[in-house]
């Protein structure tokens, strides 16, 4: 049988998007969970996210969840990976221990749970997989944490842990000052402002707009913001620049940096509180440089600072952490109210108990009348 020239175009075209359509479905069902990670990882370059998203995501979705779906489960292609598997790797992280010997804290294992369903969710959406094996599965409940903020006491210890002993191993006396001078000012700024501790090592002198009292900050997903400083903290940032930083006039340079001059990278920011936490002798809460951000969030909101204006400061997409700080001040209040009351205070409502007896034997005598 002859065919007219149009219909044999059309089943060549037919035939050459069946044949498109089978390469693809050959190609998702041969895509390897690294490769499946590799396009992902890409995408969230090329969209922008900031060079910490993509460390998160290589931690969570590469170094935790595909790692123990390869050497525990033996999942090699990203179309193995069923539901059951995923309540599986949950279920080994609940038992399991980081690679510095702790237990996984329910926060974390929430957050790597939300970072591998972001991932299925964007394979999904562009066509790398069929169906999300996550789709179902209910998010991971957490335990509430207890956040506990300074007091002023230790505030004041925690400032005088800034000092440096005069001695020590390879360490300059002019080094030593220098380097209090930067913690006390690290310390105060992170106090004033509320910002991330990233946020505050990356900070340039470009940043500071002195006159104004500002400063400007790349929080997450690259977002800037601008954020007013006090002038405790202008004082001792100025100290520190003005005196061991020979006061720089280039924009582009990072204002802490650490002993060897490089700038100062967050898992040392987090060893000064370490070492601030020890010499000062807090004992019974957190002290690192995300304390400073909640110290500051409910002191603010004790002080009357909206909520709003809050969520702006501290660079929260949501309301809901702000909220979380809401309720902590309004605690705190509270416990305020308990101690101070102006009625409960009274001497009349604190009467000894002849003072009782005396008032119940005027009673009966009132009764015979």
């Amino acid at each position: 049988m002859k065919y007219s020239k149009r219909r044999k175009q059309e089943d060549n075209a037919a035939s050459l998007q069946q044949d498109i359509q089978e390469a693809k479905e050959v190609s998702r069902a041969t895509l390897t969970l690294d490769d499946a990670l590799r396009i992902f990882l890409s995408a969230q370059h090329a969209s922008g996210n900031s060079g910490a998203t993509h460390k998160d995501y290589q931690i969570a979705v590469g170094n935790v969840f595909i790692r123990y779906m390869k050497e525990t489960l033996n999942r090699v292609y990203l179309e193995e990976i069923e539901e059951v598997d995923i309540i599986l790797w949950l279920s080994h992280l609940r038992e399991a221990t980081s690679k510095f010997g702790r237990p996984y804290s329910s926060r974390s294992i929430q957050t790597y749970y939300r970072d591998v369903v972001v991932f299925f969710k964007w394979l999904v959406a562009h066509k790398h997989l069929k169906e999300n094996p996550a789709e179902n599965l209910k998010p991971v409940k957490t335990e509430k944490a207890l956040i506990r903020v300074f007091t002023e006491d230790e505030l004041v210890r925690l400032d005088a842990a800034c000092d440096r002993a005069p001695k020590g191993k390879s360490l300059t006396p002019d080094e030593r000052k220098a380097l209090s001078s930067r913690d006390r000012a690290f310390l105060w700024l992170l106090l004033s402002t509320g910002i991330r501790v990233s946020e505050a090592c990356g900070l340039l002198f470009g940043d500071i707009e002195w006159d104004m009292g500002m400063i400007y900050v790349r929080g997450k997903g690259a977002k800037e913001r601008k954020i007013p400083f006090g002038k405790i903290a202008r004082q001792h940032l100025d100290t520190y620049i003005r005196y061991w930083r020979g006061g720089t006039t280039n924009h582009d340079e990072y204002v802490f940096l650490n002993a060897w001059g490089a700038p100062l990278r967050r898992s040392a920011a987090e060893c000064i509180f370490t070492r601030l936490k020890k010499i000062a002798g807090i004992d019974d809460k957190r002290v690192s440089p995300h304390t400073c951000r909640h110290w500051f969030a409910v002191n603010a909101i004790k002080n009357g600072v909206p909520s709003t204006v809050l969520q702006g400061w501290l660079g929260h997409e949501t309301l809901e952490m702000i909220n979380t700080y809401v309720r902590l001040a309004e605690q705190d209040n509270r416990d305020l109210y308990v101690r101070f009351s102006p009625v409960d205070a009274l001497k009349i409502h604190h009467t000894s108990k002849d003072k009782r007896g005396q008032l119940r034997e005027w009673r009966k005598s009132r009764k015979g009348r």
